[in-house]
């Protein structure tokens, strides 16, 4: 069996900071650059879009799904920690 990229385990948390990058940037997740660590690799990339894509899209409709409610609500609490610091750094 062939082992699969680490990054392959880790897509949730990747596709999540999809999320996090729109909520700081009041922008769309669908413009969120593509983590650097999987950048060069094609494949890796195009499976992070399909998780991003359905990730976000969970989070947004989060009425029918308790656990992305749940977990929405602690991205915008760390998102929103992260914008007041960046902020901060620019003054």
């Amino acid at each position: 069996m062939a082992r699969q990229p680490r990054h392959h385990h880790d897509r949730k948390r990747l596709a999540v900071s999809a999320y996090i990058w729109a909520r700081i940037t009041q922008g769309e997740y669908f413009f969120s650059p593509c983590p650097s660590h999987i950048a060069a690799d094609p494949e890796a990339c195009r499976l992070w879009k399909y998780h991003r894509r359905f990730t976000c899209t969970w989070l947004r409709q989060t009425d029918d799904h308790p656990h992305y409610r749940e977990l929405k609500a602690l991205l915008d609490d760390h998102a929103d920690q992260l914008a007041i610091a960046i902020d901060a750094e620019r003054s």
